[in-house]
Order: structure tokens, then sequence, then C-alpha cells
């Protein structure tokens, strides 16, 4: 079946479109009976459009509070950047002056500047820039505007207090962690630089800028996480850069209660036998580098060097810390373990890994665990031995 057109697009975001999106949504037939019922009036690919956007109606929730009167795609959706995180982001940009959203995608950051003033959503997909706008108009954003245009040619024209981007990561539909093959090319990111100083890229937690590329005493770079997942890694600019030459790492949540750290990278801590409380580091801190630095500031322990867990016989609390503690410590002795966990009447097992070959799907399955009580299981390595920790997760 061909493509959606953009002229397809126009149709599912008019009026035309609304009745049946509305009957997709609640009609409660099988997939098969509602695809006959819409396939009698409409072609194949406005067919599809309108099951599809169902689909994704109800998968953005993750991501959107608003989700059942927006459009998106398949792609942009998947791409696009959590509202939480969005609004996060926007705070740091200057509120009551024109910014832009170069491949703004759905529109998820571009959204989130325009409720703090003028925001210009650049892409050079046609469908992006109309399901942005129409996503801006929904939600009563009036701040919002959009262009269809490459980002190189845009430059010079350019008149924005500061801008963000997020460079497609895709090459021959491929995904790639090395930004030098993002498009558009880090070439064009430095010309915006040094054109407008104040800006900001979004890149995948994992993507590596080239040392030659990028001053690291001049930026900071930043790791956003939401739902217990790091998300992007973010590369501040100019005045946005708040702790530059340094790293911070950011958890965002429902709540608005957005914990972050800045510090200095690969910070090693002592060693020490496993206290009263294990310590496990969010995924943004692992992402950053900045669990050691974190741990040293609470002065905590390595369970072992490299990969590993941090412990103290204090309780410390960091919204970047999952806290555990232990009732039971033991060296990794299956049968020992099944039977502690049979005394115990565990039947929910939560197991955690870091630092040793062990598969927690293995570990589960060889346990069988039965019973009411729940436990975690933090397997890890403590000095030269794996040892298996029976925790309860602090609150």
């Amino acid at each position: 079946m061909p493509e959606p057109s953009l002229e397809d697009y126009h149709w599912l975001v008019s009026e035309q479109a609304q009745p049946y999106l509305d009957d997709a949504a609640t009609s409660g037939v099988s997939f098969v009976a509602l695809t006959k019922r819409l396939r009698a009036d409409l072609t194949p690919q406005r067919t599809h459009l309108i099951l599809e956007q169902v689909e994704l109606r109800d998968r953005a929730r993750a991501k959107f509070s608003r989700p059942e009167k927006m459009f998106f795609t398949r792609k942009l959706l998947e791409q696009s950047t959590d509202e939480q995180i969005a609004s996060y982001k926007a705070s740091r940009f200057p509120s009551d002056q024109p910014v832009a959203d170069l491949c703004c995608g759905i529109g998820g950051d571009a959204l989130a500047l325009a409720k703090r003033g003028p925001c210009l959503a650049v892409d050079r997909d046609p469908v992006a820039t109309l399901l942005t706008e129409v996503n801006s108009h929904t939600l009563g954003l009036s701040n919002l505007s959009s262009e269809v245009a490459d980002v190189h040619s845009l430059i010079e024209r350019l008149d924005s207090a500061a801008w963000h981007i997020d460079p497609d990561r895709r090459v021959a539909a491929q995904r790639t962690s090395q930004a030098v093959y993002s498009e558009p090319s880090l070439d064009v990111i430095q010309s915006l630089h040094q054109r407008i100083g104040a800006g900001a890229i979004k890149l995948a937690p994992s993507a590596e800028l080239a040392d030659d590329w990028i001053d690291e005493k001049a930026v900071e770079l930043e790791w956003i996480g939401s739902r217990r997942e790091c998300r992007q890694q973010v590369v501040w600019l100019g005045s946005l850069a708040q702790n530059a030459g340094l790293r911070t790492a950011t958890v965002v949540d429902r709540s608005d209660e957005n914990a972050s750290f800045t510090g200095e990278v690969d910070i090693e801590v002592d060693v020490s036998a496993p206290g009263r409380f294990l310590y496990v580091p969010d995924s943004t801190l692992l992402a950053s580098h900045l669990a050691g630095a974190l741990a040293a500031d609470l002065q905590l322990k390595g369970t072992s060097y490299g990969l590993s867990y941090y412990t103290a016989d204090e309780f410390r609390d960091s919204p970047l810390l999952e806290v555990f503690e232990i009732s039971e410590l033991l060296n990794l002795d299956m049968k020992r373990l099944k039977r502690l966990l049979r005394e115990r009447n565990v039947g929910t097992l939560e197991i955690k890994v870091r630092g040793v070959e062990v598969d927690p799907a293995e570990l589960r399955k060889k346990l069988q665990p039965k019973g009411s009580a729940s436990a975690t299981l933090l397997v890890f390595r403590s000095y030269d031995e794996v040892k298996v920790a029976v925790a309860h997760r602090m609150p």
C-alpha cells in the first residue's frame, strides 16, 4: 500500500476526519469489523491513518497528558520528548523572548517552549510541521508558528534569542550513537552556534561527541531520565549552560519534583564490605559517569571497584538512588538461596544484577519463587566474591 500523502494528513486533522476518529475510538468492535466499516467510505491510506491514530494516542499517554486530541506518526511519537522533560528543559530558556525548535518532529519540545514565549518550530518534513501546529492549537497555544525548512538554509535569517535542535540520529535507516553522523551535520550545528550562542542539542543518552568538535569546559552535558530510564542527553551551549565544564544528571517525574546532581566524572570511592544499606544509582548517573561523584558526596563506599553498587551503614536519601535495606547477605549458593526464599514465603521477586554475569531471568527460573511475600535480590561483586543480598526497598 502506498504511504499516506501530505493531502491525506491534511484530511486527518480536518473536521472531515473527526467523526471517523470518534467512531474508531469508541465503537468497541473488532479491528477487522472496524477496518471493514472504515473502508466502506475511505481509501486504504486514510483507513490506515484513522486506525493508527487511535493506537498512537493510546501509546502517547506515557508521554503526553492530553493525547486524545493530538496527532502523531509512529516515528515522530517514538522520537518525541516526554512532556515533563520538555517542560523541564524549557525552563532553562529565556521567557518572553523568541526561540526556535529546529528539527521539531511532533513538537514535544516546541509545545513546552511556546508556553514561555514565541516559538518557531522548524522541520524539513511538512507532515511534522503540520502536526506540530495542529497540536499547538489543540492545546490552546498561540505563541507557536511553524516553517518547513532545512536548518542550513535557515541559519542566516534566524532571529531567536536561543535555539533547540534534535538532529536525526538515523542514517540509512539505522540508529547511530556517533553524533558526527547526525543530520543536520555537526558542522551545520556549529555554524548555528556561532550565529546564536545560546542553544541546546538533544542527543541519545549514548551519543558521543568528537573531542575536536566541542570543548567540554565551555558547555554543560546533562542526562535526563523519566519513568526509570535515561531518555536523552542535552548539550547546553552559551548562556543556557548553567554549570559549564561539569555534567548533570536529572530525573523528571509527573509531579514536577525534579532532582538533579552536578559534578565531575569518574570519581572513584573506597571499597567496603556491604553495610546495612545498598544504593543503586539511577540510569542517568550511570550514563553521565556521575555515580561515583554522588556516592562521594553522600559518603558511600563501593561494593567493588568498577561497576558496583554503593553501601553504607547509615541511610542516605537521594532521589537519584534506589535504597535497599539488607535483611540477609550470602554467597551465590542456589540451594541455600532457594531454601531461604521458601522459608520467607517469597513469591514476588525483584532481581537486580550489577557487575556479574548472571541472567536475572535464568536465576528466577532456577529459584522458582512461590508465596505471598515479596523481596528484592541484589546480585553483585564484593571484592572477589559474588554476593546476594535479600533486601527490601526503602520508600
